[in-house]
């Protein structure tokens, strides 16, 4: 399998975590819309939650080593309304309340991905997640990754996946 075919099978636990997360734990389901190839590190929410990961699969009796990263971005006004959801409390503005929610909801799609990644073959070695925040932020990709974009839209209104994935022979 090319590193291509990898990064398409790699794609998918990350979308149906996050639409299983999101069902259990804020209460609405994720509409998923056409997934794109990203050329800039603009990002395209105001506040992200980004968790960089690695590990190795075994290609054809060889260790591959692969390296990624997973992002959520919300704009504002979804990442308020979906605070409001998890916590039962109205939101308007970004408070240090809410501000490490990102980070709980990129690690639990983390690790409800991380049981799929497994069966088919990865292993995965997580960092911890950390939070940007502000309007036409830029996020830093490894270097050699291409970066897809995944957007969402909800009851809570719009989100954005970007996950992006190298390998190393």
């Amino acid at each position: 399998m090319s590193s291509d075919t990898h990064f398409i099978e790699f794609s998918k636990p990350f979308i149906d975590a996050a639409k299983n997360v999101f069902e259990t734990m804020v209460f609405t389901k994720l509409d998923t819309q056409k997934p794109s190839i990203k050329n800039d590190t603009v990002s395209r929410g105001d506040i992200s939650a980004v968790l960089g990961l690695s590990g190795d699969i075994d290609k054809n009796g060889s260790k591959c080593v692969y390296k990624a990263m997973l992002v959520i971005s919300f704009p504002y006004e979804t990442y308020f309304k979906v605070a409001s959801a998890m916590l039962g409390e109205a939101y308007t503005s970004y408070v240090p309340d809410i501000h490490d929610l990102g980070g709980e909801i990129v690690n639990m799609i983390m690790g409800n991905a991380k049981r799929d990644l497994k069966t088919m073959g990865y292993t995965s070695n997580m960092a911890i997640p950390s939070m940007v925040e502000g309007k036409c932020h830029s996020i830093k990709y490894p270097l050699g990754t291409h970066v897809v974009l995944i957007p969402f839209e909800s009851i809570h209104g719009a989100l954005f996946m970007e996950i992006c994935y190298s390998e190393a022979e």
